[in-house]
């Protein structure tokens, strides 16, 4: 597969039209509990996950039964090779129309630029994460603490959907030889990076808390698709 794969796009202009479902949908960030699985011991992440079936006809959603979430040491030198178990996504977060619209939104996009003669799955099964990475004037916050990597599934959505109070968390895409290919800031709510996990890698800069603040933090939701 040649040469790293990527779109950038703003889901709020491209889908929303009624920002009072996007002040709905984001208000599931309120609530994040610590993650507990962090191997250098950061206290600056907050998350849930889940994991959903998607059928591509008729728009149904199922949670999947799973009993935790594992990477390998390969993907996620910090975090991998364990077996982490985080609370899940609200099934609310999962009924609302902004959730509903991305996956009508990306779906099909993928299949779209599958290669010639590659069969379309009628089922997708999606990772669902929320993160909100937490900057203090002790403690900045690290949005990939494993540093340079790849998710290990087939193509991921990168979404901005808050932050307040902080710099940096700036995206970088790298191609398989860990070359940087693009160094892109998530500023505005709804701003998305769509990725080919399989065609290169990336990471984010910590984020710290801005002159005169106390606290920030940087909202993200991630569609993983596998």
């Amino acid at each position: 597969m040649d040469g790293l794969k990527f779109t950038l796009g703003n889901a709020r202009h491209d889908l929303l039209r009624d920002s009072g479902d996007w002040d709905k949908f984001s208000r599931f960030w309120e609530d994040l509990p610590r993650d507990p699985c962090m191997g250098d011991g950061g206290t600056y992440r907050r998350r849930k996950h889940s994991v959903i079936s998607y059928n591509v006809a008729d728009g149904t959603v199922a949670s999947v039964d799973q009993d935790g979430f594992l990477q390998s040491k390969e993907i996620n030198r910090l975090n991998g090779g364990i077996v982490r178990r985080f609370e899940p996504v609200d099934q609310a977060l999962l009924d609302t129309a902004v959730f509903r619209l991305l996956l009508a939104q990306f779906v099909p996009r993928i299949a779209e630029i599958a290669p010639a003669g590659e069969p379309s799955a009628p089922v997708r099964r999606i990772n669902i994460h929320q993160h909100r990475i937490v900057a203090t004037e002790r403690e900045a916050g690290k949005p990939t603490p494993e540093g340079i990597h790849r998710d290990g599934v087939e193509h991921i959505v990168m979404m901005l959907i808050a932050r307040k109070d902080v710099t940096g968390g700036v995206s970088t895409l790298y191609d398989n030889t860990e070359s940087p290919v693009l160094t892109h800031t998530l500023s505005d709510p709804g701003d998305y990076i769509f990725l080919d996990d399989r065609t290169g890698l990336h990471s984010v800069s910590p984020v710290r808390v801005a002159p005169g603040a106390v606290e920030g933090y940087r909202d993200m939701f991630f569609l993983e698709f596998c």
